[in-house]
C-alpha cells in the first residue's frame, strides 16, 4: 500500500538552500539545474513513497530525535555518485512518510558535533 509524503520545515529548508546554491552561480548549474534537481527529488519522493520500508534506518536512529525510528534514502540524481541522505519517519496510522531532513551525504550525522559545518 502506498503512503503519503510531507515535508517537515527542515525539510523545506534544506531544499531552499540547495536551491539557492544552485541558482546562486551559473557555475553550480544555475536555474536550470535547480530545478532539474528539484524535480528529480519529487520523483524519488513519490518513488520513497510507494514503498518507504525498502530503505534501512538512519545512523541517526536512536540517538538524534530517539523517539522517532529514522530511516534513509539515498538519493543520487547525478552520474558523479555524489548525493543527499533523505532522512525520514514513517507514520503508519497515518500512511505518512514525514522527510525531516535532505541532507549532502558529506555532513555529518545529526548526533556529531555541528559546529564546524556551515
Amino acid at each position: 500500500m502506498s503512503f503519503l509524503w510531507s515535508l517537515a520545515d527542515t525539510g523545506e529548508d534544506d531544499i531552499d538552500r540547495q536551491m539557492i546554491w544552485y541558482e546562486s552561480d551559473e557555475s553550480h548549474g544555475g536555474a536550470v539545474l535547480a530545478n532539474r534537481w528539484s524535480d528529480l527529488l519529487r520523483l524519488a519522493l513519490d518513488k520513497l513513497a510507494l514503498s518507504p520500508h525498502r530503505h534501512g534506518f538512519a545512523p541517526e536512529s536512536g540517538k538524534w530525535m530517539p523517539q522517532y525510528e529514522i530511516r534513509q534514502m539515498l538519493f543520487r540524481p547525478w552520474k558523479t555518485g555524489v548525493g543527499w541522505r533523505v532522512l525520514y519517519t514513517i507514520d503508519e496510522a497515518r500512511k505518512l512518510v514525514t522527510i525531516l531532513q535532505i541532507r549532502h551525504e558529506h555532513r555529518r550525522w545529526l548526533f556529531e558535533a555541528e559546529d564546524d559545518e556551515s
